[in-house]
C-alpha cells in the first residue's frame, strides 16, 4: 500500500533532479512505487512525462499505416452499419484517402511520411498522392452523403485534425454536421467502441477527445457559404 508521504517524497525527489536528468531518480525507486506506477501510469517513465497508461499505448501503437488501416476499417463499418457505399462512392473515398494520407502521420517523428512514401504507393498501388480532389457529377449521385462518411471515417482515425465544411445556406451546413456525427457514432456502434467524449458540441461545430494522448482534440466545422459570380459587361 502506498501512503501519501512515500509518494510526496518520490515527487520532490524527481523534482530536484530535474536539472540533472530524471533517470537518476527512476532508478532509486521502491518496489511498492514501481508497482503502483505500473498499475496507473504503465511504468515509471511514463510518470515522469506525466502519460498514463491508455495513452502510452495508444501512442506507441499507433503510426500512419495502423491510422490508414484504421482508416479503411471505419469505412467498411459504415457499410455494414446500415450505410453501404455505391461503386462510385467508393471510388470517390479512395481518391480522397490519397488527398488526406499525410494527415494520418501528422503526429508522428518528422520525416516520417516522407521515409514512408515509396511503401505507401506500393502497398495501395496508387502512382501518386493529391492535395486536392474535384469530384463533378450529376445530382443525386451522393457526393454529400460520401462526403459525410468520410469524414466521420476521419475523425474517427486521425488525431489532432481538423476539418472544415462549406455548403450552400445554414440549414444544410447543420444537417451535414448532424449526419457526420451520426455516422461517427455508427463506426463506434459497429465496432463495439466507446464513444469519444465532446470537448465542445454547437450547432456548426463540434470538438471531441480522441484516443491519442491528452492533445488530440479533433475539430469539425461546417459552415455556411455564398458562392456568386459577378458579370461584367463592357
Amino acid at each position: 500500500m502506498i501512503t501519501d508521504a512515500e509518494l510526496l517524497d518520490y515527487v520532490q525527489q524527481l523534482q530536484a533532479s530535474r536539472g540533472d536528468g530524471a533517470e537518476c531518480c527512476e532508478q532509486h525507486v521502491s518496489e511498492s512505487l514501481r508497482a503502483f506506477f505500473s498499475e496507473k501510469y504503465g511504468s515509471v517513465k511514463n510518470f515522469m512525462h506525466g502519460k498514463s497508461a491508455h495513452e502510452a499505448a495508444a501512442q506507441g501503437s499507433s503510426n500512419g499505416f495502423t491510422r490508414l488501416r484504421k482508416l479503411r476499417r471505419a469505412l467498411v463499418a459504415l457499410d455494414r452499419g446500415g450505410w453501404e457505399r455505391s461503386y462510385h462512392q467508393r471510388i470517390f473515398h479512395e481518391h480522397f484517402i490519397t488527398s488526406v494520407v499525410r494527415v494520418l502521420f501528422k503526429t508522428d517523428p518528422a520525416g516520417s511520411f516522407e521515409r514512408s512514401y515509396p511503401r505507401l504507393l506500393e502497398t495501395n498501388r496508387w502512382r501518386e498522392t493529391y492535395q486536392e480532389i474535384l469530384i463533378s457529377t450529376p445530382r443525386r449521385f451522393g457526393k454529400t452523403i460520401s462526403v459525410c462518411l468520410f469524414v466521420a471515417a476521419l475523425m474517427y482515425a486521425a488525431p489532432c485534425v481538423e476539418i472544415s465544411i462549406y455548403s450552400t445556406c445554414k440549414r444544410i451546413s447543420q444537417k451535414l454536421l448532424r449526419n457526420c456525427v451520426k455516422f461517427l457514432h455508427t463506426i463506434h456502434d459497429v465496432l463495439r467502441e466507446p464513444y469519444m467524449e465532446y470537448a465542445r458540441k454547437s450547432m456548426d461545430e463540434i470538438e471531441i477527445i480522441g484516443p491519442e494522448g491528452r492533445n488530440d482534440y479533433r475539430k469539425l466545422n461546417s459552415y455556411p457559404s455564398k458562392v456568386s459570380a459577378r458579370c461584367i459587361f463592357y
